[in-house]
């Protein structure tokens, strides 16, 4: 009796071990659904910062270009004595004498932007670091490019051509030119940078996207010889990377020709404005200011110095899905003019971003857009 007695108080029974282990595996998924939650809302929060971190960066990057555009260096006496004495060779000792301004030949950019000086120019839905779009007379020999109207179901256009003539969700271009002086630089101690920042295509067919990129020029014109002031164009024009054949070194080390500083761009927005906080616009060709007479506007171009001011927006997604599902809602990133994104819900001209999505973003991308308006401190009207 003692032994039936001990064998039944003893362990546990096969309903108990299995109440247990139930128990037991609850548990345990109430722990990891509290850690998938916890590891997701931390990932969500460190996404949503990071876009906020980066787009500040970049904003800054762009408030301190902008607010340099049309900056003139003025030479003072100490400079001029110091310069004097790093080339004493010059003038039977008393060394060369620096000008008070810089001597640089000034272009326009009429009969070609790719040598414009001006200040700002904004290139309105244009990909890459090209200086022309639809409405340049350089796309106006035959054939003509279909306009804007023309159903892209119905034309021969390419997909670049589409791309250049849409108004597709990315992105402007901006072009920033100021002056700068090294005395250090005995050749050429005035300095003159064109900085364009621009968008460009990226990732793959998995992950279609956009990046914002910094191209930073200067322009050389060297003097000559040894003591002597060009008063003509001199040297290669606007350089990046190219090789000074005397020296063997780079004649702008400082320069880059396409730096990558921002990926997953939705949208890069730029509009500029006058003192009075009007849009310069062409009523016409649609165009902002720039060099080249636009397609049907010949006289936008001499609003050029009347830039006061640059608003800007930039769009950024997160790099990893953030939402588990699509919304009900419609996502519609933040925008500056009302018909910025229009041709993405035209399903009859076929016209869809990069990413293949509507302005609506029926996706799980999370997208976060900032806004700010620059002044431009060193830009008056004048003529040119």
């Amino acid at each position: 009796m003692s032994k039936n007695k001990l064998r039944n108080d003893a362990g546990l029974t096969l309903v108990e071990i299995l109440i247990g282990i139930v128990i037991t595996t609850l548990i345990m998924g109430a722990l990891y659904t509290s850690y998938n939650v916890v590891n997701k809302t931390y990932s969500q929060v460190s996404e949503k910062a990071n876009i906020s971190k980066t787009s500040r960066d970049l904003v800054s990057m762009l408030m301190r270009d902008i607010r340099m555009a049309g900056f003139k260096f003025y030479v003072g006496t100490h400079d001029k004595k110091k310069y004097a004495l790093k080339t004493q060779s010059c003038n039977g000792g008393d060394g060369l004498s620096l000008p008070t301004q810089s001597y640089f030949t000034f272009n326009n950019g009429y009969t070609d932007e790719n040598d414009s000086h001006n200040p700002v120019v904004i290139r309105s839905r244009t990909l890459g670091n090209s200086k022309i779009t639809h409405n340049s007379p350089e796309n106006l020999s035959p054939p003509l490019l279909p306009q804007v109207t023309t159903p892209w179901s119905q034309s021969t256009l390419t997909p670049d051509q589409k791309k250049i003539l849409s108004t597709d969700l990315c992105c402007d271009q901006i072009e920033i030119v100021y002056e700068d002086f090294n005395i250090n630089h005995a050749s050429q101690p005035f300095k003159k940078y064109r900085i364009t920042y621009f968008a460009e295509k990226t990732g793959d067919g998995d992950d279609p996207r956009y990046g914002a990129f910094k191209s930073m020029e200067m322009w050389d014109q060297p003097k000559i010889e040894d003591c002597t002031w060009p008063d003509t164009p001199t040297g290669l024009g606007w350089v990046t990377d190219e090789i000074n054949v005397e020296t063997g070194e780079r004649i702008c080390p400082e320069c880059v020709k396409r730096e990558l500083i921002r990926d997953y761009v939705v949208d890069m927005e730029f509009i500029p404005f006058d003192q009075y906080g009007v849009i310069i616009k062409s009523e016409t060709s649609g165009e902002y200011p720039r060099p080249i007479p636009q397609l049907g506007d010949q006289t936008i171009r001499e609003r050029l110095y009347d830039i006061r001011g640059v608003d800007i927006r930039l769009t950024f997604r997160t790099k990893e899905k953030f939402f588990s599902r699509v919304s009900s809602s419609k996502r519609k990133p933040k925008e500056l003019l009302s018909d910025r994104n229009q041709s993405n819900t035209n399903t009859t001209n076929n016209q869809t971003d990069v990413t293949g999505n509507t302005n609506n973003m029926e996706d799980l991308f999370l997208r976060d857009s900032v806004i700010v308006s620059v002044n431009t401190r060193n830009i008056g009207k004048g003529s040119f």
